[in-house]
């Protein structure tokens, strides 16, 4: 073996390391030596031995997919499947622990290489604070509060990650302000819903099942981005609490089959949560205590709604042909239309408020033609 080489990171970044030519895949690869091993060859007493060659291989790449499409006694007995092998390079893209330890152990000049991902840092807080303004409104409390909460990532002295809980009422914008933090990034949102994991086998996707099985581990491994979106984390059961309590702490995320380190990356969880005190009474002090944050979203203001529609007036009336904005701009509805966005509660109703407007004025015209 010439090279070995273990990525952990996004396959995007995977790609970038690998060659292009001459290579082949986990999945053909067992295919082949399956296939070979219900192959029965009679050996005759007065013939030569038969020899069979091992398969060669000149680039051996294993992208994270694949372990799960591969039955477990290949991973589990790595170097026992490699020895029918003859291959030259081998890349490996987050492989789990029972692969990576059996080649460290083989192999002495394996190299490791982890995609660096960006951090929060001074040449962001400017564009975060104008992205913020012009996509949320009312919030200038929540936009501070997170500017305050990443300072320590500001002053690179941080390793850990920094960990917020945003709560409020639905459709204020805390899923939002976590778009805008990786869209300021460049990098794209990791974002998990936790409202989807209401039942046992959210345990087997926390702490790790077999190989095949999805996990939160795998998952984080593939992330393209260090900030993690938890998304409605008062919905997952509180017995579950306990698999965050490293990750918050040092960094560290592990299961049965992986192990990673996740330094430096923000981790947002959304709630909808009235007040603290709710939030010390549901989830407990244990997961409360391990916040750097707890940032409240606060209810629309009367100005914040009035900006919201005027914002999405235009954006609603922009997607329309020429002729269908003259017969929604001919019924003169837009001041009525602001007024009645007041007595909406957050951005979401007044979204669906103004699109279901405009559909019906269309409709209508269409009916009456």
């Amino acid at each position: 073996m010439n090279k070995v080489l273990i990525f952990y990171g996004s396959r995007q970044e995977f790609e970038k390391l690998i060659p292009q030519n001459e290579t082949r895949n986990l999945t053909d690869v067992v295919m082949e030596t399956d296939s070979d091993t219900r192959v029965f060859t009679v050996q005759m007493p007065d013939k030569p031995e038969i020899v069979k060659e091992k398969i060669y291989i000149k680039n051996f790449i294993i992208e994270s997919s694949e372990y799960a499409g591969v039955r477990e006694h290949v991973i589990l007995n790595f170097i026992n499947f490699l020895a029918k092998l003859n291959v030259d390079n081998m890349y490996l893209h987050n492989p789990p622990l029972q692969i990576s330890n059996q080649l460290k152990r083989l192999y002495s000049q394996t190299e490791i290489v982890k995609q660096s991902y960006k951090t929060f840092s001074n040449e962001y807080i400017a564009p975060f604070s104008v992205l913020f303004d012009k996509r949320l409104k009312g919030q200038e409390y929540a936009k501070i509060s997170i500017l305050k909460s990443l300072f320590p990532l500001i002053t690179g002295k941080r390793e850990k990650p920094v960990v917020l809980l945003f709560y409020g009422d639905t459709g204020l914008g805390k899923t939002e302000a976590a778009k805008i933090l990786s869209d300021v990034l460049g990098e794209k949102l990791f974002r998990k819903q936790f409202s989807m994991f209401q039942n046992n086998q959210f345990a087997t996707y926390l702490f790790g099942g077999t190989h095949f099985e999805k996990s939160f581990a795998k998952d984080l491994l593939d992330r393209e981005s260090n900030v993690l979106l938890l998304d409605e984390f008062d919905k997952a059961y509180s017995v579950f609490h306990c698999a965050f309590y490293q990750l918050f702490d040092d960094s560290i995320f592990e299961d049965q089959n992986y192990s990673l380190e996740l330094k430096q990356s923000i981790i947002i969880c959304t709630s909808n949560y009235k007040s603290i005190e709710e939030i010390k009474k549901q989830l407990g002090n244990a997961i409360f205590s391990r916040f750097d944050a707890v940032i409240k979203f606060e209810p629309l203001t009367n100005q914040a709604k009035t900006e919201i529609a005027e914002i999405q007036y235009s954006e609603k009336l922009s997607i329309y042909a020429d002729s269908q904005k003259q017969q929604i701009e001919a019924k003169n509805i837009k001041k009525a239309l602001m007024d009645r966005c007041l007595g909406c509660n957050n951005a979401r109703e007044i979204e669906h408020l103004i699109e279901q407007t405009f559909s019906l004025i269309l409709i209508q015209q269409e009916l009456t033609q």
